[in-house]
């Protein structure tokens, strides 16, 4: 057992916890008032290691909740705390706590995620973005499984790349290539193509 000989302020909410003249730990007020730790109290290092967990669990929730200001999956705040150097067990409970509160749910995220970008990005690119973050095949494949791209959507993205480009067989692959990179299929893109650029002359007659 050794002495708290002092608990000195640290920063807004922390307190530096030092036993028999020595720094220990830091602590944040409510882990102390949990504890009921105050200065000339004896403690052994197992309690303020246990309480430094609890103290770096409650941190962390809270770093989670800003981090969640905007909608994340659970493998991109898992990777955010770990960046951070929280311990495992720490990510767990924050993992846990957050689903329990319903703050993580990686489908209505991909959900959002395809809402937000479908008019810019195909299908094979959000699949390919959704399990980048996190997202299981089982929750992407259900969330695009009803996808359908309204064509205006890739004509608005062609045009953009056509601005003051010349309409000939070359600016048509490069288009196609552009489009497919987008994630977009040869069946969406060919029409559109057709349509912006190789629908001219006896040309268009090489396009397929």
């Amino acid at each position: 057992m050794q002495e708290i000989t002092s608990l000195v302020k640290s920063g807004k909410d922390n307190y530096n916890v030092f036993l028999d003249g020595v720094f220990f730990c830091k602590l944040n007020a409510e882990t102390i008032l949990k504890e009921k730790l105050k200065v000339g109290m004896f403690v052994s290092k197992e309690k303020l290691e246990c309480a430094q967990l609890e103290n770096e669990k409650l941190v962390a929730f809270e770093r989670s909740l800003k981090y969640l200001a905007s909608p994340k999956t659970k493998k991109q705040l898992s990777d955010y705390l770990f960046s951070k150097g929280y311990a495992p067990q720490t990510v767990s409970h924050c993992l846990s706590k957050l689903d329990e509160y319903g703050y993580l749910n990686d489908e209505a995220f991909a959900r959002q995620f395809v809402e937000s970008y479908k008019h810019k990005k195909g299908r094979r690119l959000l699949e390919f973005e959704l399990a980048s973050k996190g997202v299981s095949p089982e929750i992407s494949k259900k969330v695009l499984e009803d996808l359908t791209t309204d064509e205006e959507y890739i004509i608005n993205l062609a045009e953009k790349y056509l601005k003051n480009k010349e309409k000939n067989s070359q600016t048509a692959k490069k288009l196609f290539n552009h489009l497919f990179s987008k994630g977009f299929s040869f069946e969406e893109i060919n029409p559109v193509v057709k349509k912006l650029v190789y629908d001219f002359g006896e040309e268009n007659e090489g396009w397929n």
